[in-house]
């Protein structure tokens, strides 16, 4: 059943139009939904050696689907939206469905947040760069003694940004190039994308031993931009939610990304 998934060209799948990525996350949406519902019915049933092949089909959609997310986000960056949000609770909503996703592996991440920073940017396009930048660390890291660390600070009259961890390294011109490739629709393409919509350049360089290091600044929020209310929820709760999506895409990989 997985077959046709396994065999998808990620690259065509990259330059997809608007239509065809809705129609083609749509259909895989739905698998998703019956293979989940299918997984627990076999459970259930306690049959227990087909349970693997629901869980295959619903990994190999999410792979399939953070393409196709990917595809979209570029298309979604030419209308940047910036708002005045809380970075803080992003961040921390974010790091925390990280780890509930990730509670099976020994990758830890560990965030920095100074006090509570409001920004003047737009949250939807942030989520997606920051979970780039956070799968391309799980993906290239030791999964037993991998750390990602997520730094939030006032700096210069801005809010700082930084993503670092301590894995194995990649060439930092290679790393410069992927940031400014917008035919691939890669994640680090999505990112760079990100930074040039909101106008704030990116620095590469070196993490902890021989990982890597990203980071970027964003405008704070005006003082009487803010106004107090409620906390935001910033994490979608439905099993499809961009940031599931993007985790899914990591599960069970041992190879770096190329």
């Amino acid at each position: 059943m997985c077959v046709f998934l396994d065999g998808v060209d990620m690259e065509d799948l990259l330059k997809l139009n608007k239509h065809e990525c809705t129609i083609i996350r749509s259909n895989l949406m739905e698998i998703v939904n019956c293979a989940e519902r299918l997984e627990l019915a076999l459970e259930d049933a306690e049959i227990y050696e087909e349970m693997g092949t629901a869980k295959r089909i619903v990994s190999s959609c999410y792979k399939v689907l953070s393409a196709v997310v990917n595809s979209e986000e570029m298309v979604k960056l030419d209308e940047y939206k910036p708002v005045v949000f809380c970075l803080s609770d992003l961040v921390n909503d974010m790091v925390n469905v990280c780890r509930s996703k990730l509670r099976k592996s020994n990758i830890k991440i560990t965030t920095d947040i100074e006090d509570i920073i409001y920004v003047d940017a737009d949250p939807d396009r942030l989520t997606s760069c920051l979970m780039n930048l956070i799968v391309n660390s799980i993906r290239n890291v030791d999964k037993d003694l991998g750390e990602i660390k997520i730094k939030i600070s006032k700096l210069n009259g801005r809010a700082s940004i930084v993503v670092s961890d301590n894995g194995y390294g990649a060439d930092l011109e290679e790393i410069e190039k992927r940031l400014l490739d917008e035919k691939r629709n890669t994640g680090l393409a999505v990112v760079g994308k990100f930074c040039r919509e909101a106008k704030t350049n990116i620095i590469v360089d070196e993490g902890s031993g021989a990982g890597l290091l990203f980071s970027f600044q964003l405008p704070l929020a005006k003082n009487n931009q803010i106004t107090l209310k409620s906390r935001q929820s910033f994490m979608a709760s439905k099993s499809l939610s961009p940031v599931l999506v993007y985790l899914a895409k990591v599960e069970d990989e041992e190879d770096p990304e190329e």
